[in-house]
């Protein structure tokens, strides 16, 4: 069993900022991340922004901390690595391989994940959830052999999408419960703005 004083699960910038946090209060207490993705911690808010438009999008620009950084600081890093059992009475953490993790303290950064929606196809190989940066590798591969795609959800990441897959060549169609985009989180002028640049092609950045 491999003993620690703190354990911090998830791959995003909260996890990141949690040991950047954690060592300036313990600069000498021992520290595991463990991850489910095999990078760094990143900025999953830059998945449906520039990631998203970039043709060859790096995850190394992404990246909050270098993992030198991690090393100087003598935070364990384990990539690529699910926990399989958290059981926070007893302080344990039990990896996918069968290692355990006794624990101090734990900060669980796993973040949040898409709601699936329950209709036939969901799960589909070619329906994409982004959420990560393999999410971001899938949809530049499906645009390269797909002339239509659609994008269910006119929120944040909806409209973001949208706005980024601009000009990619594919037929974009925007599903939303909404008459206008981001109705619910602005007022009716800007909804119906944004909606309009987005329907006509054209990104609301690039808007006059």
């Amino acid at each position: 069993m491999i003993q620690r004083d703190y354990l911090i699960v998830g791959g995003g910038i909260g996890a990141a900022s949690a040991c950047d946090a954690l060592r300036q209060h313990d600069p000498k207490g021992t520290v595991t991340l463990v991850s489910n993705e095999a990078y760094l911690p990143y900025h999953r808010p830059a998945l449906s922004k520039s990631a998203l438009k970039d043709g060859t999008p790096s995850v190394e620009k992404l990246v909050e901390k270098s993992e030198d950084w991690y090393r100087k600081r003598s935070i364990e890093l384990r990539l690529a690595t699910v926990v399989r059992e958290f059981n926070i009475e007893r302080r344990l953490a039990v990896m996918e391989n069968g290692q355990t993790i006794e624990f101090r303290k734990a900060c669980l950064a796993t973040g949040s994940r898409a709601r699936r929606p329950h209709v036939a196809g969901a799960n589909l190989g070619n329906v994409v959830y982004l959420r990560t940066y393999r999410d971001v590798l899938a949809i530049r591969e499906i645009l390269g052999s797909e002339k239509h795609v659609v994008i269910v959800g006119s929120g944040y990441l909806g409209a973001e999408v949208s706005s980024a897959l601009i000009g990619s060549g594919a037929k974009l169609t925007l599903l939303s419960r909404d008459k206008a985009i981001w109705q619910e989180l602005v007022d009716p002028e800007t909804a119906n703005w944004l909606t309009e640049k987005i329907c006509r092609g054209r990104s609301p950045a690039d808007a006059e």
